[in-house]
């Protein structure tokens, strides 16, 4: 499964970019997220959406487009 570089767009509008680990099918599988240069890491829903300065409600559900 290789990673592509792409972006998630969150539900309350927001867009980071991404790199999304796609299986062969196009499923995606596990992304990393980048804020001001760093990954931030998605452990459990609360943790990964205040990492962002954001709740879980402006978080999910999200999207993604793959740019590769």
């Amino acid at each position: 499964m290789p990673w592509k570089k792409g972006s998630v767009t969150f539900d309350d509008g927001t867009t980071y970019p991404a790199d999304l680990l796609v299986k062969d099918d196009g499923e995606v599988w596990n992304m990393k997220v980048y804020k001001d240069g760093n990954t931030v890491e998605e452990i459990d829903a609360q943790a990964f959406a205040s990492k962002l300065n954001k709740n879980p409600e402006q978080v999910y559900p999200f999207t993604y487009k793959i740019e590769e």
